[in-house]
């Protein structure tokens, strides 16, 4: 009897471990956002959370944690470790900066850039050079007005084949292109927002694909 018992014990400790769920929330440098059964913790790069999971590497795509024992790789658009079930809806959460800032990667038309959240502008905002990087056709855009702290300036209005952040893809969103340097990184407006669910609990963005 006391070896069935210390043997059925074994037997559920190892159930409880591998039922451990372990999704990525957010992506910040060397840190990640898990959500631990339920519970939110941000690790730092060889960090352990109080649960046993460690984090071994965080990038700007993807997580790498080590859960039971076993390397899983995470990415936002595929978050969940040990039972492999897809989100019902893609989630972003990203966490502010020092200023209150929401800074991430975005992929334009399949290339990565920099982009800042701004709920203030009407279209994702993108400066000329980087228009030009992103190899965006300009030809016959339309030309309009826009304003930004320096005052009244002009821009290409245009539409984008698709902008993705993590798990969350939006085709044909518009756009402006701005003759100059500004803005400095590129704005994630309403264009793009306006098409999600957001919230923001404790410092954290949440952005939610609609279903």
């Amino acid at each position: 009897m006391h070896k069935a018992f210390w043997l059925l014990l074994g037997l559920l400790v190892s159930c409880t471990a591998w039922a451990q769920q372990v999704q990525l929330k957010g992506l910040f440098g060397d840190s990640a956002m898990l959500e631990i059964d339920g519970r939110q913790r941000i690790l730092k790069a060889g960090q352990q959370s109080p649960e046993g999971v460690g984090l071994i590497e965080s990038t700007t795509s993807y997580a790498r944690v080590r859960v039971n024992g076993r390397e899983q790789k995470l990415t936002l658009d595929a978050p969940i470790a040990a039972s492999y079930a897809q989100a019902e809806r893609a989630e972003v959460r990203l966490m502010g900066d020092s200023r209150g800032h929401f800074n991430t990667d975005a992929w334009i038309n399949g290339m990565r850039v920099p982009v800042m959240v701004d709920t203030g502008a009407t279209a994702l905002a993108i400066n000329y050079p980087t228009a030009q990087r992103l190899r965006l056709n300009l030809n016959g855009a339309k030309r309009i007005p826009v304003s930004t702290a320096s005052g009244i300036t002009s821009a290409y209005l245009i539409n984008l084949s698709s902008v993705t952040i993590g798990g969350i893809k939006l085709h044909n969103v518009e756009a402006t292109v701005h003759t100059d340097n500004f803005p400095q990184v590129v704005l994630l407006g309403n264009s793009f927002l306006g098409r999600l669910d957001m919230e923001q609990q404790r410092g954290v963005l949440i952005l939610r694909a609609r279903n």
